[in-house]
């Protein structure tokens, strides 16, 4: 769940939440990334462990789009359709998903206990 803290204002701007009265996997991703440059790695991952995920391959890809547009090469693109092909094996998309399915449990429990 993504609660914006603003001015004074609640504001719940995740899907799931808003639906389904449920967080989904990525719940808590935002305030884990602000932990995370903090310097509170743990916290991080406590939040949602997902940001030691999302954050390389965010990086990877800035780096990649500088260099290409700097190189006028094409590597993000090339590197995309290499991890594309790597992932699309059971042996590699699989163990994503039950990790997907463990963050996502977690965040729920957590909701349902007040924690998130």
């Amino acid at each position: 769940m993504i609660i914006t803290q603003h001015a004074g204002y609640n504001l719940i701007i995740c899907p799931s939440r808003l639906i389904y009265d449920l967080p989904c996997a990525g719940c808590g991703g935002t305030r884990a990334f602000l932990l995370l440059i903090k310097g509170h790695p743990v916290d991080a991952f406590i939040m949602n462990p997902n940001v030691y995920v999302v954050v390389p391959i965010i990086l990877a890809g800035v780096v990649l789009m500088t260099y290409d547009v700097f190189h006028h090469t094409d590597k993000l693109n090339l590197y995309y359709r290499r991890f594309n092909k790597k992932i699309n094996r059971p042996a590699v998309y699989i163990p994503l998903l039950l990790f997907e399915l463990t963050i996502w449990g977690y965040n729920i429990w957590r909701y349902k206990n007040g924690q998130l």
